[in-house]
């Protein structure tokens, strides 16, 4: 475990930044307080992801299974700890109040927060973890010791903070929480059945399309599920069109035999940056100057990420 230290501190370290402070969740004088960013790195984002990515690990997947087990954790944020998946109304993205709730869930709101937690908790911090420790990538990072020592602790507190009451959410109902296991038992399964298509290459290949892609992820995965929710368009419409966007990324991927770590990265920057200024202005009026200087940080990092890449791709191959 002490060979793979930096690779699992890069994980736990940087899933939160990608998603609570990147999404304008959490401002950042609660974000970096003690408390919650331990939490955070912990039990919230970082033993699950990476108990997550050494399942994938012993099950040799690539990125159709790392999609699914992404999937896995947007149940065990908003599902279980969060517990946003049974909001009526109030949920984070308020466009989804009233839309499609059935049986106490707010199934539209489910299905697009899960497909955002999937990239942004899962695929860009493991985009990036492999990218820059590529010698740790296909390595187991646990031993078995460890791996009970997160999982317990994990398991336990989900649990505890599924049913029990906080300020601004009821305690959760055990139907809810059998069908949540129900639903990750069945994408864990799923994974291991995903085509091992996709394989991290190390070739140094810069282009601009994976950055467009990246963009029109966050578009398509985002956007409009945001706005058919505003629309209150038919259900049917609402879940075809996730249907056909999740039929046409897996026949991609499974054509795709290899992909460079590089697009990969490139990837997630333009996915990211389109996050940020996306959620920028209605965070700036709740968190002030410091959530500014916080998304302008951000950004620049990333741009320098960009740079970097692309003085790597200039570099030849040894």
């Amino acid at each position: 475990m002490r060979a793979h230290l930096k690779s699992i501190l890069t994980v736990l370290l940087i899933t939160p930044f990608l998603t609570e402070l990147l999404s304008n969740n959490l401002p950042p004088s609660v974000f970096f307080s003690p408390i919650v960013f331990f939490c955070l790195v912990t039990i919230a984002y970082g033993f699950p992801v990476l108990l997550l990515r050494e399942f994938a690990c012993w099950k040799r997947m690539r990125i159709p299974g790392l999609l699914c087990l992404g999937l896995v954790y947007g149940i065990i944020n908003e599902g279980i700890l969060a517990k946003t998946f049974y909001l009526a109304q109030g949920v984070p993205l308020d466009t989804f109040d009233h839309y499609g709730y059935v049986f106490g869930i707010a199934i539209p709101w489910a299905i697009t927060i899960s497909v955002w937690h999937s990239l942004h908790a899962v695929l860009f911090p493991l985009f990036m973890t492999y990218y820059f420790l590529p010698e740790h990538r296909d390595q187991p990072w646990l031993t078995r010791a460890s791996v009970v020592w997160m999982l317990v602790p994990t398991i336990a507190v989900n649990t505890l903070v599924f049913f029990t009451k906080s300020n601004d959410r009821a305690p959760g109902l055990l139907p809810h929480y059998l069908l949540m296991l129900a639903i990750m038992g069945f994408l864990m399964w799923l994974a291991t059945k995903a085509p091992r298509t996709a394989q991290f290459t190390d070739e140094k290949i810069f282009r601009g399309k994976p950055f467009a892609w990246g963009v029109a992820s966050f578009l398509v995965l985002l956007l409009v599920p945001v706005l058919l929710a505003r629309a209150k368009v038919g259900l049917v419409f609402f879940y075809g069109f996730f249907a056909v966007t999740f039929a046409l990324i897996a026949r991609w991927l499974t054509k795709c035999p290899a992909i460079p770590l590089m697009t990969c990265l490139i990837f997630s920057i333009g996915n990211n940056i389109l996050t940020i200024l996306w959620a920028m202005p209605g965070a700036m009026g709740r968190a002030g100057m410091q959530q500014f200087v916080a998304d302008v940080l951000m950004l620049v990092a990333f741009l320098l990420l960009f740079a970097r890449l692309w003085k790597d791709s200039r570099i030849p191959n040894s």
